[in-house]
């Protein structure tokens, strides 16, 4: 009986120890201070459009930085964790990767080997 009930609590203290482990993760890869309330006030209007993007909300008529920061503010708290995010994939997007093709033949190869959809050729 004893053991039965020393198991379960060592499970259970298992299953604290790793809900830690994994939220430490988290918190390393987000910052330690993800949980601080962000002003909307004080950032760009570029970093506004950014955070509505991620939040999947649509700006296209708003064409004011004081509207834009309104409906941050309606969409609900923005944390220091969500702004980080989404900055972080803005510069993932903005990164631009182009190719020097030697020949047709290089270009049909590359074409081949990634299977790309969209290729610009200049």
């Amino acid at each position: 009986m004893w053991l039965k009930l020393f198991f379960l609590l060592l499970y259970f203290l298992v299953l604290f120890v790793l809900a830690r482990f994994f939220e430490a993760i988290v918190w390393y890869e987000t910052g330690i201070f993800a949980t601080q309330l962000v002003d909307p006030v004080a950032l760009s209007f570029k970093k506004l459009k950014t955070i509505l993007e991620c939040r999947g909300l649509g700006y296209s008529g708003l064409p004011e930085k004081k509207d834009v920061r309104e409906l941050v503010e309606k969409s609900g708290d923005l944390m220091e964790g969500e702004l980080y995010s989404a900055l972080k994939e803005e510069e993932a997007s903005e990164s631009v990767s182009s190719t020097n093709f030697s020949g047709e033949m290089h270009f049909y190869e590359l074409v081949e080997d990634t299977k790309d959809g969209i290729w610009l050729v200049q």
